[in-house]
């Protein structure tokens, strides 16, 4: 059974899409009441490719990826990232943090949403390499993330950190 409420009753002249899951703090549906109680399609992405993919994947046993200057390719913006300028996705490369990302998912970045401790996070080290892990926090002299797979704690000198940007969702490959 799921948790999801069920679509609002619709009169055969009125479609209704699917809803569209994004993520766990994404809206549940695909649909949307306005003032007026009349039922709108709600768009969860956008409808062109206008958000940059700016992580190629690189090898190694980490997952790391180099952060594109420049996109490597286009997809479809989320609600959560339209409108902001500077937001981008990544390929995620590896199992490193499955099952919550895996190897060839979407990952989409908001680089203004301050991270929390918890949340998932794209770290860019001040050479361009970049990984997705959990924050854990920051502590006097460097950034403390957790890996699942294999399960431990990775420190990063706060000097080889340029970035910590939220991941607000993936779509699966």
């Amino acid at each position: 059974m799921s948790d999801l409420p069920s679509p609002p009753h619709k009169s055969p002249t009125e479609t209704i899409m699917d809803p569209v899951l994004f993520d766990s703090h994404g809206a549940p549906g695909a649909y949307r009441l306005s003032k007026n109680g009349h039922l709108h399609e709600k768009h969860d992405f956008s409808q062109s490719r206008t958000l940059p993919v700016r992580g190629r994947a690189q090898g190694g046993k980490d997952g790391n990826f180099v952060i594109e200057e420049h996109p490597i390719d286009w997809t479809f913006r989320p609600a959560d990232l339209q409108g902001v300028d500077e937001a981008f996705s990544v390929y995620v490369n590896g199992d490193s943090m499955a099952p919550k990302y895996k190897n060839g998912d979407l990952a989409y970045i908001h680089p203004a949403k301050p991270p929390r401790k918890g949340r998932f996070v794209l770290v860019e080290t001040s050479d361009h390499k970049g990984f997705i892990k959990q924050l854990v926090g920051w502590r006097d002299d460097h950034l403390e993330v957790r890996q699942f797979n294999p399960e431990k704690l990775i420190r990063i000198e706060k000097q080889n950190v340029l970035r910590v940007m939220l991941v607000i969702g993936s779509l699966d490959a």
